[in-house]
């Protein structure tokens, strides 16, 4: 009959094929390609991979997600409301940082933060003066390719067990930078681990199964 939900029986090894092995969250990387931002030689004096570290210290973050803007047809059919979609909209991107011993992890994010509103160096040039002064301003670059503030990040989702099966899921997003810093609370009571949240913004992401050769090029 049309539209009937068939019945079916299922063994212990049909629940095992389709349950027994299912995706976690604890597995994945996030790189981010900041070797094209022109500061990123200052975290990396002896020509290192500032890139590894940021990577590792990332400790969470959420896969994107995505939606339609529609717009909505009452013309074609009397009675029938139908939408069409035009545009794709993108959630921001956020990832949680470990902070280490020196700091370095906030300083680079507070550093790309000043770089895109031009701190430092359009005070000394337009004001003479520095950052305390009341006369200084802010004047935010270009996001041009030459010296801009973008990048490419890469989120590699995969499992334990990549090496054997290369199931996995890469998302790569296009031309991102940070749009936010979290304020990071401090207190004296109990230590714990100190972390930043960094939420970015970005052009488009897109979704590609051919992971091997794109991890390849991107590192």
């Amino acid at each position: 009959m049309s539209g009937a939900v068939p019945f079916r029986n299922l063994s212990t090894s049909d629940f095992l094929k389709r349950f027994g092995h299912l995706a976690q969250t604890s597995q994945f990387r996030a790189v981010l390609q900041v070797g094209t931002l022109p500061f990123t030689k200052d975290f990396n004096p002896q020509g290192g991979r500032f890139y590894d570290d940021l990577s590792f210290l990332c400790n969470s973050t959420t896969l994107p997600g995505s939606s339609f803007s529609t717009t909505e047809n009452l013309q074609d059919y009397y009675g029938i409301n139908q939408k069409f979609a035009y545009r794709r909209d993108f959630d921001d991107l956020t990832l949680d940082f470990y902070v280490d011993a020196k700091y370095q992890t906030l300083k680079f994010f507070e550093q790309w933060m000043d770089y895109i509103s031009s701190t430092g160096d359009s005070y000394t040039v337009q004001t003479n003066a520095g950052p305390e002064s009341e006369a200084a301003f802010y004047r935010f670059r270009y996001p041009k390719e030459l010296l801009g503030y973008k990048c490419r990040i890469d989120l590699h989702k995969f499992d334990k067990d990549y090496d054997r099966t290369k199931n996995d899921m890469l998302y790569t997003f296009v031309n991102a930078f940070p749009i936010s810093i979290s304020s990071i609370p401090v207190s004296y009571d109990g230590s714990d681990l100190l972390k930043c949240s960094v939420a970015f913004t970005f052009d488009r992401y897109f979704a590609n199964t051919s992971t091997n050769i794109i991890q390849r090029n991107a590192l």
